[in-house]
């Protein structure tokens, strides 16, 4: 089984923990955003995540958990009740909608405007002048591709604000979404939550957003503090 991914893309951290949390083996094929030819030539199309197990290849994340359910029910991580298995899947649909662009938006904006980072983030191998044109290029790419602006920061701030909060009413406190283990819900939630922690200080300071992360932090495990990090800071 292979992953295709962009390591740091929220969409392919809720894959791999999904994986993780199923106990399965699987290699990755790490891709630059930039070079799309490795998943089109896998895949006949261009996005990540993309898994590809034997002859089947599934993309788009929420398929991919579908896929892994059906194909290794145990450990199972949806709930034995029908009615939460349903509001389950519900909420995941939830998380992917009102979140997983916003999110990326906002740390998209502040990787784009703090000197250095999109250089590291998407060239980390490159220097000297060609890196300095390719990060003019990807910078270019990026802003028109999200259609980023300072309009549009401040309206998705506001956004992020209200769809936190709603995360925190809907866990009440609790550590998981349904029961005592986390499941696909809990990790589609923390995935797509994620991306704030390279979102910069007036996005991290509010108190719900901040609550919110605190609560993906162990389901997400340190290894995805450890890749937003050096996104924080130039």
């Amino acid at each position: 089984m292979q992953l295709i991914q962009i390591p740091f893309s929220h969409n392919c951290i809720k894959v791999r923990r999904t994986l993780e949390l199923k106990g399965l083996n699987y290699d990755v094929l790490d891709i630059s955003p930039m070079d799309r030819e490795p998943v089109f030539a896998a895949t006949g199309q261009r996005l990540v995540p993309a898994l590809v197990d034997g002859d089947r290849t599934i993309s788009d994340s929420t398929e991919i958990l579908r896929y892994l359910e059906r194909q290794t029910p145990r450990p199972s991580l949806l709930p034995d009740d029908a009615a939460d298995h349903a509001a389950c899947w519900l909420l995941v649909d939830w998380a992917d909608r009102a979140l997983m662009a916003v999110t990326r938006r906002l740390a998209y904006w502040q990787v784009i405007n703090t000197p250095g980072t999109l250089a590291r983030l998407f060239f980390p191998t490159r220097r000297g002048l060609a890196r300095g044109l390719m990060t003019l290029a990807a910078r270019r790419a990026v802003t028109r591709r999200f259609r980023l602006s300072a309009e549009r920061n401040a309206r998705d701030r506001d956004e992020v604000r209200r769809a936190a909060r709603l995360a925190l009413e809907r866990l009440a406190g609790r550590d998981f979404l349904f029961g005592d283990r986390a499941g696909v819900a809990d990790v589609t939630l923390a995935s797509m939550a994620a991306p704030l922690l390279a979102a910069g200080e007036q996005v991290g300071a509010d108190d719900a957003i901040r609550d919110l992360l605190a609560w993906a932090e162990p389901i997400l495990g340190d290894d995805v503090a450890q890749l937003y990090r050096p996104l924080r800071s130039s």
